[in-house]
């Protein structure tokens, strides 16, 4: 059995043995070390320089239209606060706009952003790119801040993206394909005219376009399309490209004529353009609706022929004067304009009375006779005796009936002998101003009927014109200086009233002395010379 102080020694010796075997114990300095390159060891590896230049970006979250993004960055730790500052500084500018793995956008994308701000002249549209898209505002002048606009890229430089609502030079030539399946409108330049149509430039593609497709309404003169630019809509492509502008025109307007249907009213007054004519009158376009004036709503005056009174294309100013919801019918009229000549019978022609008239139409039933324009009565064939008499003949009548409510008027023939009752010459008139002219006033008389007022007949006082003495619509008192059935010469010279004479005369007194540069009263020996002293 060993002894407590041979264990010691066992113990000792094993100790001693097993630090034989491990070798030298390490120094603090040498645990220190070994315990920070521990540490390195279990760090993540960091990237070289050449690595971290090729690393993904960091993911920011930017909304970006499907259209134009491409396939998703691959994800970056964003914990490596220190891979972040020693990214590249133009890559890591190009992620935080959000352009990092976006596709290029091309000139004829179609694209749809918000409106961010409206300038005077200008439209700034958010379109999730870099740089805001900019239309004018011209194009869409309802733009509002907050609106989504679609639009098509025209153009890209160092002025931005710029915008358009249509395609034109080369954007439209490369996307014509893309034009025919959208409906997108093109811009083109007309540049010929051949038998069949016109040739249209379309940046550097040349299209078509037939004659019936250029315009809605049958133009006069189909030469003034060319060297216009317009807008047109592709219809073909492949060998030969085709385009329609109608079918543009007729879009449009029929966007505006549920407009138009919804605010129409009886007595509105609408300017249009004659779209054809026919025998029983011409069709009117008023803003993207047709109308009808029938042959009766031309003029006051009987028979006018709608052939000779309006053409294709004309501009006309027409009333509404009945709408048929329904039927989808307007009829329209040119002479509610004009002044009623009916408002004359009563005053200017009574029952009895013998006037002066022209025979505009023969009927198997009678004559009808013009006493003024666009104011007809009727001969019956019972009363005309001798037979018809001819168209323009000269005939006086005397007015036998009115009838108000149909508004006819019932003539016949004055017996031989029988004198008018249209003013003759020398006879005091009466009428008002129509038209004030440089050399002289046209007047509408009582009768119906347009008197002349020369400018020497007017009897104006010195240095006076006639817009100063004669107004429209003011009464003029007149003599009749030469009688004509239609358009007689009138004369104020004997018309004067007994105020009026003494004005003229005072005038006449004074001029003398405004001419001298006095005050009217002479000089102060003129004075003495009228006095005559008390004897």
């Amino acid at each position: 059995m060993a002894s407590g102080n041979d264990r010691w020694s066992d113990m000792g010796g094993d100790a001693r043995r097993r630090t034989r075997d491990q070798g030298p114990r390490p120094r603090r300095e040498d645990r220190e070390q070994a315990r920070e390159q521990q540490r390195r060891d279990d760090r993540p590896a960091r990237p070289s320089q050449d690595q971290r230049r090729g690393a993904a970006p960091v993911p920011v979250q930017v909304p970006i239209d499907p259209e134009l993004s491409g396939p998703p960055a691959p994800k970056l730790d964003t914990n490596d606060l220190l891979a972040l500052a020693q990214m590249d500084p133009t890559e890591l500018a190009a992620m935080l706009s959000g352009n990092l793995g976006r596709k290029e956008i091309e000139i004829g994308t179609k694209v749809t952003g918000t409106v961010t701000r409206v300038g005077r002249d200008t439209v700034f549209v958010d379109i999730g790119t870099k740089s805001e898209g900019q239309i004018e505002r011209g194009t869409v002048p309802d733009a509002r801040p907050g609106q989504e606009l679609t639009a098509y890229v025209a153009s890209m430089g160092e002025h931005g993206i710029e915008l358009a609502l249509t395609l034109s030079g080369r954007a439209a030539a490369e996307h014509l394909e893309e034009a025919l399946a959208s409906g997108l409108p093109v811009e083109g330049k007309v540049a010929s005219r051949n038998s069949g149509g016109f040739e249209v430039r379309i940046g550097s593609a040349r299209a078509f376009c037939p004659a019936s497709m250029i315009s809605r309404l049958p133009e006069v003169d189909m030469d003034a399309f060319v060297g216009q630019t317009l807008q047109f809509r592709v219809v073909e492509t492949g060998d030969k490209v085709v385009v329609n502008r109608r079918v543009l025109q007729e879009e449009e307007l029929e966007t505006k004529a549920g407009e138009i249907w919804a605010a129409l009213e009886i007595g509105q007054q609408h300017r249009g353009t004659v779209r054809s004519v026919q025998d029983f009158g011409f069709f009117v376009d008023i803003g993207g609706v047709d109308g009808l004036v029938p042959r009766r709503e031309i003029s006051w005056a009987g028979g006018a022929d709608p052939r000779t009174a309006v053409r294709i294309g004309q501009a006309v100013e027409v009333v509404v004067i009945d709408i048929d919801q329904e039927r989808r019918k307007i009829t329209l009229s040119v002479k509610a304009l004009e002044n009623d000549p009916w408002h004359a019978v009563g005053t200017a022609f009574a029952e009895g009375g013998v006037y002066a008239g022209t025979v505009v139409r023969v009927e198997p039933f009678g004559a009808f006779v013009e006493l003024a324009p666009g104011l007809q009565g009727l001969v019956h064939v019972s009363k005309l005796g001798g037979g018809a008499p001819d168209v323009g003949n000269a005939i006086d009548v005397r007015l036998l009936r009115i009838d108000p409510e149909r508004r006819r008027l019932e003539l016949a023939p004055v017996s031989a002998g029988e004198t008018s009752t249209a003013a003759s010459s020398d006879t005091p008139v009466s009428g008002t101003v129509l038209e004030v002219l440089r050399n002289g006033v046209n007047v509408q008389l009582a009768d119906g009927r347009i008197g002349w007022l020369p400018e020497q007949e007017a009897d104006l006082p010195a240095g006076t014109v006639l817009a100063q003495r004669y107004r429209r619509g003011r009464p003029v008192q007149a003599r009749i200086l030469r009688d004509d059935s239609r358009k007689p010469t009138l004369t104020v010279r004997e018309a004067l009233d007994e105020e009026e004479r003494s004005w003229r005369s005072h005038q006449a007194k004074a001029a003398p002395a405004a001419k001298g540069g006095g005050t009217g009263f002479g000089t102060f020996g003129d004075l003495l010379a009228g006095f005559q002293p008390k004897k």
